[in-house]
């Protein structure tokens, strides 16, 4: 099983695997690029509506495709841990 560096700022913003960042008091927490205002959940919002990975690297230039495919490896990793620790990833 994969460990996730988790590191905490002095801002009170949490950053992980150095690509993603929570910040309370921006995009109302929504977990973001990290050093943007990108939410992750626009990246999965695009690929679900079947755009490709370059549509969204063309539509928020500061994300790079690097830190892209980080963060869908970190989705993949997180639900495949779920799945063997018996976790149902549909629940809420």
């Amino acid at each position: 099983m994969q460990t996730v560096t988790t590191a905490v700022i002095e801002d009170d913003s949490k950053v992980i695997e150095g690509v993603i960042w929570i910040h309370p008091e921006r995009v109302s927490g929504a977990p973001c690029f990290y050093g943007t205002r990108v939410p992750i959940q626009n990246l999965f919002d695009y690929l679900a509506g079947g755009e490709p990975l370059d549509e969204f690297l063309e539509g928020f230039p500061p994300i790079t495709r690097e830190q892209a495919i980080k963060v869908l490896e970190l989705a993949r990793t997180a639900l495949f841990n779920s799945l063997l620790n018996g976790e149902n990833p549909s629940r809420p």
